[in-house]
């Protein structure tokens, strides 16, 4: 994370089984950052439906990350940056339908 983190949101989970529900959150900020440490455990997250999401900072250990981009419906959209280390779990991402 940067120098621009006044700006941003940043959430950090350090825990095994994590839900992180985004879904109807009301985004004030042009990009949330979102930093995971699991060691061993599956995480979810749930993206806003126009969400941007970028996952190019996570490392994965044992599984892959399961993530099927959309394309952004409005050129202002949230963008979510996923960051972090997994370890013996997976990260399943997905938009809200609504």
């Amino acid at each position: 994370m940067g120098e621009d983190d006044r700006e941003n949101a940043v959430c950090r989970v350090r825990e095994a089984y994590a839900e992180q529900r985004l879904s109807r959150a009301v985004i004030a900020y042009p990009v949330v950052d979102i930093e995971l440490r699991l060691g061993v455990g599956n995480a979810g997250v749930t993206v806003p439906r126009d969400a941007i999401v970028e996952v190019e900072g996570l490392t994965t250990g044992w599984k892959d990350l399961r993530y099927r981009p959309r394309q952004p419906s409005r050129p202002d959209a949230p963008r979510i940056r996923i960051s972090g280390e997994m370890g013996y779990g997976r990260l399943k991402i997905r938009h809200a339908w609504r």
